[in-house]
């Protein structure tokens, strides 16, 4: 909670100058703060984030050879945001472990992000101030979600004054307070954990119910934090994007990650899928590419790889029975089969977490096998 702690006392002078100040300054001390909060917490991340913003900025300023300086500003970020997550660096014979610099999966996707709408031209009028401040906005340096460039100038210029807004702002830092500290940490960490540990080792039970934990957890963690950046954003008179929106309700695996990290979807659907589809005019794999970029987005490893890829199977599995005739008589047999495709969306989720969970593929096998009673 450090690191919360500190945006959150950070903000409030930052919040106050955002509204006191004359409004040419009002959103100077923003960047200012998270500069002075990654300088103290994650100065390689400074120096990365400062680099790249600048370079960035100007090489995509040569309109005439805009096809190549698009993909300059694009290998950059994924050069820099793989070298880092590659997670190890050969040097003088030894291996040395490499610390991923805060904030780095968050803003080498909005800089890509920002590289490709400007290739697209559909970047409005703007200069290298509006992109340090929508680089170094720091309600969502920590855990996003990826906000867009275009919705943060609107916002930046058409800002005003909303007492509502504020007081709005106030209730979802406090619901992002709730998930993270009392539903995910006190009741599922710390309670639910230790009537698991009370069980039978490698009992069903404890092997279902610790699936549940780690599910659990990891959406309030998530949605608590990203509750808490709408929240600020919107104490400073930004709409940002939703990441999420009650994921454990989804019917289906499509609907599930419309619902999950949703700015992380939306960024792989614009930037993975829809190319990737209209190269290939195969949905299919459009789908994998897309569920693989974002499973290795978050870590590039074995694990993470066969996680995406079954969410990927999942997901084409879905498309393809929906439009099938056997869905329609399957529906007419059964009057509740939306409970029953809840269900088991739900389930697939859990136990596809399994994956992320245990440390080593011999505990994951174990896990499986205790659910399957193998």
């Amino acid at each position: 909670m450090t690191l919360l702690t500190f945006i959150l006392l950070g903000c409030i002078p930052v919040v106050a100058a955002s509204w006191i100040l004359p409004s040419r300054w009002q959103l100077w001390p923003m960047p200012i703060a998270t500069a002075v909060f990654l300088a103290y917490f994650a100065p390689v991340s400074l120096a990365i984030l400062t680099a790249t913003t600048i370079t960035s900025y100007f090489i995509l300023q040569y309109k005439k050879k805009l096809t190549a300086a698009t993909l300059v500003v694009v290998a950059q970020s994924a050069a820099i945001f793989l070298f880092f997550k590659l997670g190890a660096n050969h040097q003088m014979g030894m291996v040395l472990e490499r610390i991923i610099p805060l904030g780095l999966s968050y803003y080498s996707f909005r800089q890509i992000h920002y590289a490709v709408e400007a290739y697209k031209q559909k970047l409005p009028q703007h200069h290298l101030g509006d992109y340090v401040k929508y680089l170094f906005f720091l309600p969502t340096i920590l855990v996003g979600p990826i906000h867009l460039f275009q919705d943060f100038q609107r916002d930046s210029r058409r800002r005003r004054w909303d007492a509502g807004m504020f007081s709005q702002g106030l209730e979802r830092i406090l619901y992002g307070f709730v998930k993270i500290t009392v539903l995910g940490n006190y009741l599922v960490s710390y309670h639910l954990q230790n009537y698991i540990l009370s069980l039978e080792p490698d009992s069903w039970l404890a092997t279902y119910l610790d699936a549940f934990r780690f599910t659990a957890n990891a959406y309030f963690q998530f949605a608590g934090f990203s509750e808490i950046a709408v929240g600020l954003s919107a104490l400073m008179g930004f709409r940002i994007i939703e990441n999420f929106r009650f994921p454990f309700l989804a019917l289906n695996m499509t609907d599930f990650w419309n619902r999950w990290h949703i700015s992380l979807s939306h960024w792989c659907r614009e930037y993975v899928y829809f190319p990737i589809l209209g190269y290939s005019r195969k949905g299919n794999i459009a789908i994998v590419a897309s569920m693989l970029v974002l499973g290795l987005w978050h870590e590039i490893s074995s694990y993470f790889m066969v996680w995406a890829i079954s969410h990927a199977v999942a997901i084409n599995i879905w498309h393809a029975y929906k439009n099938s005739a056997f869905q329609k008589k399957l529906h007419a047999a059964l009057p509740f089969h939306q409970a029953l495709g809840w269900l088991l969306t739900m389930h697939f989720v859990m136990f596809s977490f399994i994956l992320l969970k245990e440390e080593n593929w011999a505990d994951i096998i174990r896990a499986f096998q205790n659910l399957l009673f193998l």
